[in-house]
């Protein structure tokens, strides 16, 4: 990443000393844009990372505002405007925690601010808007971070070291299958302006993007760093099966090339209490991950063994607040964070592609991302 100017601590046309102190010496000061779920889960990894300072908070509804305005967040200033948070001069860093298609428009203007930014995944609905946020990020220098916090799950971490190491030789498949029941009602509620019927935001594709890119996208993410080859090839089907008054889709099979690798995955929002697994085939072994913690190796030559036999080490924090660490060093370094959007858009082309193929009931190749 370009070292960043002076103008990521310009806010209305001045630069002040204090902003640039703070900026360097630890955590910038945070105003937070959505509190809804993972808007309040922001605050408190925050509260747990500590030295965190929340200048602003902003959502539409005044009574999320007044109830987040605690802990880090005490003394922040309250906008139902974000363009004002965004505009506030003590605010160093932005929050995005909005419905999904308010990402890219939300994470542009304070980066043309002058503003870093952790956008909550997905970096934008369409791979049109991901690759306008990334550019933004270019040209203005800022740090921009992804809220993929899956990153840092100590079992993925360990799958992936195991399989780099070459303990089941170069992989040649991964088979992936994800189950959950249905979306939570409890949550910002759309409302049809021809109708007047309001729904869950995630009922509509509009809003959310598809299926893949709300929930699936934090396990491509996972199945990218072993596979670390772009996506050469993606044919998928689903829709609103279960529920077909809705946008977004609820039951996906989708297949997919990286070079030699190639990738299964099945997707299910109506199947509660469904078992997830990921089964990985290598040259000269195999390992099976069942999201809960066994992930057996079989390789060739040797016993089965369980990856995750060693409890987890202590003392690391949420996944929140250690993607939050990496940001604020990242900002502090004027270094790019693991969390980049280089790496969000090329986890989250699978999504991108398999919504494509869907639509348009065609095989989509790495020449529709060029």
């Amino acid at each position: 990443m370009p070292a960043l100017s002076r103008r990521s601590l310009v806010t209305g046309g001045l630069v002040t000393a204090a902003a640039l102190a703070q900026e360097r010496a630890g955590a910038p000061r945070i105003g937070l844009v959505g509190l809804g779920n993972r808007g309040r889960r922001h605050l408190d990894a925050l509260s747990e990372v500590g030295g965190a300072e929340v200048a602003a908070l902003s959502d539409i509804q005044g009574d999320r505002m007044r109830a987040a305005a605690r802990g880090p967040a005490s003394e922040a200033e309250l906008y139902t405007d974000y363009r004002e948070l965004i505009a506030d001069r003590r605010v160093q860093a932005v929050v995005v925690a909005v419905p999904n298609y308010l990402h890219a428009e939300v994470a542009i203007a304070a980066m043309r601010a002058g503003k870093h930014v952790l956008v909550e995944k997905p970096i934008g609905i369409t791979y049109e808007e991901a690759r306008r946020v990334a550019e933004t990020a270019r040209e203005t220098g800022m740090v921009l971070s992804v809220g993929m916090q899956r990153y840092f799950n100590n079992n993925y971490r360990a799958i992936i070291d195991a399989v780099r190491s070459g303990v089941i030789g170069a992989p040649h498949m991964f088979v992936l299958d994800e189950y959950r029941g249905d979306w939570n009602p409890r949550t910002w509620q759309w409302t049809d302006p021809d109708s007047g019927r309001s729904v869950p935001w995630r009922h509509r594709r509009s809003l959310a993007g598809s299926s893949l890119l709300e929930f699936s996208i934090h396990s491509y993410a996972f199945l990218y760093e072993m596979i670390d080859t772009p996506l050469t090839y993606c044919a998928a089907t689903g829709g609103a099966v279960q529920w077909p008054e809705r946008t977004t889709e609820d039951n996906i099979a989708v297949i997919a090339e990286f070079g030699d690798i190639r990738l299964q995955h099945a997707f299910s929002c109506s199947a509660p209490g469904a078992r997830w697994n990921l089964t990985i085939t290598g040259a000269s072994g195999s390992l099976q991950y069942d999201f809960r913690g066994m992930a057996i190796v079989r390789a060739q030559g040797a016993a089965e063994t369980n990856l995750l036999s060693e409890p987890t080490p202590a003392g690391q924090g949420s996944l929140e607040a250690q993607m939050y660490q990496d940001f604020f060093r990242a900002v502090r370094e004027r270094d790019k964070p693991l969390l980049n959007a280089e790496f969000s858009i090329e986890a989250s082309k699978i999504a991108y592609g398999a919504w494509l193929s869907i639509d348009e009931r065609r095989i989509v190749t790495d020449r529709d991302f060029l």
